[in-house]
């Protein structure tokens, strides 16, 4: 059964509201509280739940403080999910997409030899990420894999995010991790079915049970090494999300604040592209584009590159019918780059939803990024950053020369003043072997956190504390895996867990044994 195997590998049986409240991070000030006034752009998990017989779903706004109060209402009905995205408004529509606190893939035609290579090539060789959890969802499983802190999902991010999910779930999902051939690739807004949950009434398991699998959460830099250079995601390049709060922007960027808030105008401004083409021809810069699909475009990046056409629509002001025209006249086209992996009618009607105007101003780097379409630049003689830098340090020493005054002096917040780091360094030291999820209990904080602080300002722990790792066999018997020195916590974790499934392969033979010398006798 697929529940021995994730068990031989160190998997433990945990409950819905363990996964969820691990997953949102409950009590980083991130979910929205039930009657908890605005003005912090919080968002919330949309939960949606339908029972057989109704023509009609229902969504359930997840408040962090009713969360738990609110999840049997899930749980009890015929079909419900829910994802590791958190929206504002009311519905789980991609528009209205606030965070994404887990990368969650489907993995179909799961055996219990295919689950077992899965975590062997996850655990034995890193040839995948461990996942956080693992949830048997009826007839396959899912992997969760959470991030470190939730990934704001502005527009660029997106398109990013699709990009390196659709490139992990090739690796995930191959002849030996499942038995379908067919690859469900799935955008990042798909749900899934809720924990506790009920599954299809044919599937082996009559409700969805989870397994933790990894404590460790991950940066969108640790899942990117599983992916070819194409579709990794730079986090230098994100977008960082302002905390503050309306009354604060009021203040201090009055015209903002007549504009979006008073005056409700959300509209961008827009790049007059009639302005910088030669010729008569508004349309010059998207005709280009059209023409660098056929010359340019690649297998792998087909999807996106279609999308881009789109986008070069909004910056061009070409009317939706006539994009829409033109990305379904590239459908054959796209299909013959690899008619083993056909490129249909569906994935261009896809790749048209980014004809939304709110990507009108979406980056050249990340065009050339997504679609791997090198676009040459116009040279410009603006100052370089370096030299810019240089002339605005020289301003500041003058300035505090003339002054007598030191610039740098009252800046920044001391270090080690933050209250959560200060009362983890404190639990820690007079709770030396409490495991990372023992912390975050105690203290009311997530293991994000837990991870971030505990070893700021403190000496090496001692051996048989946090370095090594107390497992337990199949047969029940506690063993502690000795830390390697060198490695990160991640791979100890690796590590260990592959030294665990030894040890119970060790164990087993041995039951299988004597109960086939009885049998004999």
């Amino acid at each position: 059964m697929l529940e021995d195997v994730l068990k031989r590998w160190g998997g433990q049986e945990v409950t819905a509201m363990d996964v969820y409240r691990d997953m949102f991070q409950f009590g980083e000030g991130y979910l929205q509280k039930e009657n908890e006034p605005g003005g912090f752009h919080k968002a919330n998990p949309i939960g949606y739940w339908k029972n057989d017989g109704e023509a009609h779903g229902h969504y359930r706004i997840m408040f962090e403080d009713t969360f738990e109060d609110l999840l049997p209402e899930l749980q009890e009905a015929d079909f419900c999910i829910l994802n590791g995205i958190t929206y504002f408004g009311r519905k789980n529509v991609q528009e209205h997409a606030s965070k994404m606190f887990a990368m969650i893939f489907d993995l179909d035609g799961v055996t219990d030899k295919t689950l077992n290579a899965f975590l062997n090539g996850a655990f034995a060789v890193d040839a995948y990420p461990v996942p956080n959890y693992i949830i048997l969802s009826g007839h396959g499983v899912h992997l969760y894999y959470l991030f470190e802190n939730p990934i704001p999902l502005f527009p660029n991010i997106k398109l990013q995010l699709k990009e390196l999910k659709y490139a992990l779930t090739d690796r995930l999902w191959n002849r030996y991790t499942s038995t379908s051939e067919s690859r469900q690739k799935q955008g990042i807004n798909q749900g899934f079915r809720v924990i506790g949950g009920r599954t299809k009434k044919d599937a082996p398991e009559s409700f969805v049970r989870a397994f933790q699998m990894n404590t460790h959460p991950f940066s969108l830099q640790q899942l990117s090494e599983y992916v070819p250079d194409a579709m990794k995601v730079d986090e230098k390049k994100l977008f960082r999300e302002s905390k503050m709060s309306l009354a604060e922007a009021r203040k201090k960027y009055p015209e903002w604040y007549e504009k979006v808030v008073i005056r409700k105008d959300k509209s961008k401004a827009r790049w007059k592209i009639e302005e910088k083409v030669h010729g008569n021809n508004p349309y010059a810069l998207y005709d280009w584009w059209k023409a660098q699909i056929r010359v340019g475009a690649m297998y792998n990046h087909r999807y996106f590159c279609l999308m881009c056409l789109a986008i070069y629509g909004v910056k061009c002001g070409v009317p939706y019918e006539q994009v829409e025209e033109d990305v379904l006249e590239l459908v054959p086209f796209m299909n013959a780059i690899n008619p083993e992996d056909p490129f249909t009618v569906s994935d261009a009607e896809s790749a048209l939803e980014c004809y939304d105007h709110r990507y009108c101003t979406f980056p050249i780097k990340d065009i050339e990024v997504i679609s791997a379409i090198p676009i040459k630049r116009n040279r410009r003689n603006g100052r370089k950053q370096q030299a810019h830098l240089k002339v605005a340090r020289m301003i500041q020493q003058l300035n505090d020369e003339e002054r007598g005054t030191n610039w740098r002096e009252g800046n920044g917040r001391p270090a080690g003043s933050g209250t959560k780091e200060k009362i983890i360094r404190e639990y820690v030291t007079a709770h030396p072997n409490a495991s990372v999820s023992e912390i975050a209990k105690a203290l009311g904080v997530s293991r994000t956190t837990v991870y971030k602080h505990k070893d700021k300002g403190m000496e090496k722990m001692e051996k048989n504390q946090n370095c090594d790792y107390l497992v337990k066999l199949s047969n029940g018997e506690e063993v502690i895996i000795e830390a390697e020195p060198g490695l990160s916590e991640y791979d100890q974790m690796r590590l260990a867990r592959l030294k665990l499934y030894q040890e119970n392969l060790e164990v087993e033979p041995a039951e299988e044994q004597s109960q086939g010398g009885k049998e004999s006798n």
